[in-house]
């Protein structure tokens, strides 16, 4: 280390940093061992690997600095076309830069550095001089190619270079804590909310007073500032939104790495990696991801030869796609491997008490036990997967997301997971409802309709109450009993379906009135009360102060806490 002390602040700008000039460097080795020397590739990561260099060595990691001097050093001859990388070369190629990654974020997160690189210093100081790992010798097929001759320089002497704007491109930025967006997003949600009780004022003023052209100029007043603030909205979401990118690029080594582990040939397609969403879900998605890609590495795509016996394919092909709908984001991940095959879901779920032999759920439904705690159809654990520790966390990471996700499989043919997010989890649409003269906040995105319910449409069906919609039985929830408040009765009494759908499951909440559609700015809950209430995801301000809280509607398809209909009766089943 320097004699200087380095503060915790440029120690955060300089971590930030090298992670991105690590994701070039992965690139870059990806590219190489998959297309074959190339002279544009290599020229694309010099830069941000001599950025890193001179950035540690400004901090005091003089280890690091040394290690990633002679990181140049090896792309340099490989631009070159005087040292030839064989594949046992990229194998310890990839173990420096896993170690290169681990000793820097070690050393950024203590302040000091954790390890001087020693023995993967040597390792590419042999490389270029000619030891292990490098030759003239012809790579195999598909992996490299023999050096080439040094492209002709472009016009005007300098040569051309690969325009990718992620690892050469700069741009100016000014860096913004995200605490910092938060609590400008909260001063825009106190506006929304004052905004409201503004316009509210502007109403009674017109109704109540003879004083009509006042309240005309104070309503196109309030007008205004609503188009300001919704503005404004707008802007600070923006601001906060992140293109999926930055999850995604972490897969391609990940896939790399887990396919050479697992003697598989695997193919990463990646698709719509210029969706944005709000860093809060970018930073709290990555893992599940990752959960679910290891699971199609390891339970779906087959071994080469299992494949090729099948017909397919010796690579399997694995696709990460994000698209946005209306205001959600929906990530698919699809493999091409074996699928699921229910039977054998359905003998473990019996074995495990999560069914009954005789239960009558079909394929789809049996399938979507993948995610119940601890489940596996593994007999063996590996170092992949197969601990029956992955999807039910999954499920969980995304449910704390407002999320949703299923599985579509077709034995030998292949998975799909869905996982449905919103956009953000800050400000969103929501239909306000009355209960028992208490007024009561329903995510818009997840109303499907609205009916108002005469009580002979009400039925009865193993002491639960129904609803017949269309060509389909939805069980019903009084909100009055889930909250544990007095129901209206008497002939003045009204009552309304909410129809809550996430993917095809159905439930309907009964409430007395309908109130309208709001945006409303989420403001999280004491822990002292989210954890008691049942159904509560957070609360809001209204525009009069009153305090309203908002459904938490993953709580209702909840099989643990909301039993559902299945051939007539009651069942602990995941859809109603």
């Amino acid at each position: 280390m320097s004699d200087f002390q380095v503060s915790p602040e440029l120690l955060a700008i300089y971590l930030e940093d090298a992670r991105q000039h690590l994701e070039a460097l992965d690139h870059c080795l990806l590219t190489l061992e998959r297309e074959g020397p190339d002279e544009e590739t290599v020229a694309a990561v010099l830069g941000p690997l001599h950025t890193l260099k001179g950035n540690s060595g400004m901090i005091g990691f003089s280890g690091i600095k040394d290690y990633v001097h002679r990181l140049e050093d090896v792309f340099a001859h490989v631009r070159d076309g005087t040292l030839v990388l064989q594949p046992e070369a990229f194998d310890r190629l990839f173990a420096g830069a896993t170690a290169l990654r681990d000793s820097i974020e070690h050393s950024a997160r203590e302040g000091t550095e954790s390890r001087d690189l020693v023995p993967e210093r040597a390792e590419l100081e042999r490389m270029v001089a000619g030891g292990s790992g490098a030759g003239p010798a012809a790579p195999p097929a598909g992996l490299l190619v023999p050096p080439r001759e040094p492209a002709s320089p472009a016009p005007g002497g300098a040569p051309e270079r690969r325009a990718d704007a992620r690892y050469t491109a700069r741009s100016s930025v000014v860096r913004v804590e995200f605490a910092q967006l938060d609590h400008l997003l909260n001063l825009v949600g106190e506006l929304i909310i004052h905004r409201t009780k503004l316009q509210e004022m502007a109403r009674t003023l017109a109704q109540e007073t003879d004083q009509r052209g006042a309240a005309r100029d104070l309503l196109a007043a309030v007008h205004q500032v609503a188009g300001v603030s919704q503005h404004l909205q707008e802007t600070v979401m923006d601001v906060r939104m992140l293109p999926i990118r930055h999850v995604f690029e972490r897969f391609p080594r990940l896939v790399r790495d887990l396919a050479r582990e697992t003697g598989k040939e695997i193919e990463l397609i990646l698709e719509g990696e210029s969706t944005r969403i709000d860093k809060a879900i970018i930073d709290e998605i990555g893992e599940p991801l990752v959960h679910l890609v290891r699971n199609s590495v390891d339970h779906g795509i087959e071994p080469p030869a299992e494949r090729v016996a099948n017909g397919k394919t010796p690579t399997g092909t694995i696709l990460l796609s994000a698209t946005q709908e209306s205001n959600h984001v929906v990530i698919t991940i699809m493999d091409d491997g074996a699928g699921i095959d229910a039977a054998t879901v359905r003998t473990k779920a019996v074995e495990r008490g999560l069914l009954k032999a005789d239960e009558g759920l079909s394929d789809r439904d049996v399938v979507q036990l993948i995610f119940s705690q601890g489940f596996s159809t593994r007999e063996s654990i590996t170092e992949v997967s197969g601990r029956g520790v992955g999807l039910d966390v999954v499920l969980k990471s995304i449910e704390r997301l407002n999320g949703l996700v299923e599985v579509e499989t077709v034995p030998g043919v292949g998975t799909k997971f869905i996982i449905q997010l919103p956009l953000t989890l800050a400000i969103i649409a929501a239909l306000l409802v009355e209960v028992s003269g208490r007024t009561y906040a329903i995510p818009l995105g997840s109303v499907v309709e609205s009916l108002k319910l005469r009580p002979e449409e009400i039925h009865t069906i193993s002491g639960r109450e129904t609803l017949r919609i269309r060509d389909r039985i939805v069980p019903l929830v009084r909100l009055a009993r889930l909250f544990g408040l007095p129901e209206d009765e008497g002939p003045e009494a009204r009552e309304y379906a909410v129809v809550i759908g996430r993917g095809d499951k159905r439930v309907g909440v009964i409430v007395n009135r309908l109130r309208g559609q709001q945006e409303v700015v989420i403001k999280a809950l004491d822990p002292a009360v989210s954890g008691e209430g049942v159904g509560m995801a957070g609360a809001t301000i209204m525009g009069d102060g009153r305090v309203v809280l908002i459904l938490d509607v993953a709580s209702l398809f909840d099989g643990k806490r909301l039993p559902s209909l299945q051939g007539g009766r009651l069942t602990p089943a995941l859809e109603a």
